[in-house]
């Protein structure tokens, strides 16, 4: 740039034009706009209403699947012994020895045997 730019020519003229009464009325125009952009309470209210009545829901569908699926006696009925049975003798010989020495000395297993409560 061989030429310097020269501010004096330039002047104090404006290049840009203002509508009448804009900066009177700039105040108001934002504020309605901030007023018209603002979430509705009651539709917010219903969402969180409504998702907490699903996860609600879904907990009490979870403890009924749960509470159903739990054996009702800790000892095991005697048809779920005789499956179990049925099962075993439905074993080849060597898995059936492998499960004897994997149990023999299980301590849950063999413990109520040997106590003298």
């Amino acid at each position: 740039m061989d030429k310097q730019f020269d501010f004096k020519q330039v002047g104090k003229r404006m290049p840009y034009t203002v509508p009448e009464g804009f900066f009177d009325e700039i105040e108001k125009n934002v504020m309605a706009e901030i007023k018209a952009d603002k979430p509705k309470k009651k539709a917010r209210t219903i969402k969180i209403a409504v998702r907490t009545m699903i996860a609600a829901a879904a907990a009490i569908a979870l403890f009924l699947v749960v509470t159903k699926q739990q054996p009702k006696d800790a000892t095991g009925s005697q048809d779920d012994f005789a499956y179990v049975e049925l099962a075993y003798n439905n074993l080849s010989t060597e898995d059936q020895e492998y499960l004897q020495e994997i149990y023999e000395e299980d301590v849950f297993l063999y413990n109520n045997e040997e106590s003298d409560f």
